[in-house]
C-alpha cells in the first residue's frame, strides 16, 4: 500500500503531496523520494524476471494514475527542477515499497515491471521527504478495510487484465455503500474478484 506516514502525520500520494528537499540524512524508514538525474550514455540492459499476479488492487491503480497526472501537470519539487530525458524518480513508502517513474518523451511514466530494461547510471542523486494530507479515497479505503469481516471479499481487488475500470469517485461511493451496509451495484466495466 502507498499510505505514507511522515512524523506521525499521514502522507498520501493519492492526494496533493509535495516533494520536499531536506538537509542531512534521510530516514528511509519514513516516506521519502529519490531523483536520479543527468543519465550517462551507454546504460546497460538488465533483465528482470518476475511472476504475474492475476489480481490487482484498483486503489493502487488509481493512485499510480493520479501520481503520474500530478507530476506531469505541475512541479511538485520545492526547488527549481526541470525533468530531463531518462530522469528516474522513486517515491518510497519504505525502502522496499515504492513507485518508480521514468521521464520519457517529455512526460513521467510508470516503469514496466517485467522484461528487459535499460539500467542507467546517473551523475546526480537528490533525496527528500514526501509531505501532504490524506485524501478522501485513502480515508474511505482505510475505514472500508476496518469493516471487512474475516474471509469477506475485498471489492477493490480485480483482474489485472480487465474489469478494473472505475473512477475514483465511483470507488469511494462503492466503499461507502459497503461500509454503510447498503446494496452494492458495480459500474459497467468494473468486475472485482469475488468468490461465490
Amino acid at each position: 500500500m502507498l499510505f505514507l506516514l511522515q512524523n506521525n502525520k499521514m502522507c498520501d500520494l493519492n492526494g496533493p503531496f509535495k516533494l520536499c528537499s531536506c538537509a542531512g540524512e534521510i530516514d528511509v524508514s519514513k516516506p521519502h523520494w529519490a531523483l536520479k538525474t543527468k543519465a550517462l550514455r551507454g546504460g546497460s540492459k538488465m533483465h528482470i524476471v518476475g511472476t504475474l499476479r492475476g489480481e490487482v488492487n484498483v486503489v493502487e491503480i488509481i493512485k499510480e494514475q493520479k501520481i503520474i497526472h500530478r507530476l506531469n501537470s505541475k512541479n511538485l519539487f520545492d526547488f527549481d527542477y526541470a525533468p530531463k530525458e531518462k530522469d528516474e524518480l522513486c517515491l518510497h513508502e519504505s525502502e522496499d515499497n515504492y513507485v518508480k517513474l521514468l521521464f520519457k518523451k517529455g512526460k513521467w511514466t510508470a516503469t514496466e515491471r517485467l522484461g528487459s530494461h535499460e539500467e542507467n547510471q546517473f551523475k546526480k542523486i537528490i533525496r527528500g521527504k514526501i509531505e501532504g494530507p490524506e485524501s478522501d479515497l485513502t480515508k474511505t479505503y482505510k475505514k472500508y478495510l476496518s469493516t471487512l469481516k474475516n474471509r469477506e471479499d475485498d471489492i477493490t481487488i480485480c483482474h489485472i487484465w480487465g474489469g478494473n475500470e472505475i473512477s475514483e469517485s465511483d470507488l469511494v461511493d462503492l466503499l461507502n455503500a459497503s461500509i454503510n451496509g447498503e446494496p452494492i451495484v458495480f459500474p459497467e466495466g468494473y468486475s472485482p474478484v469475488i468468490d461465490s
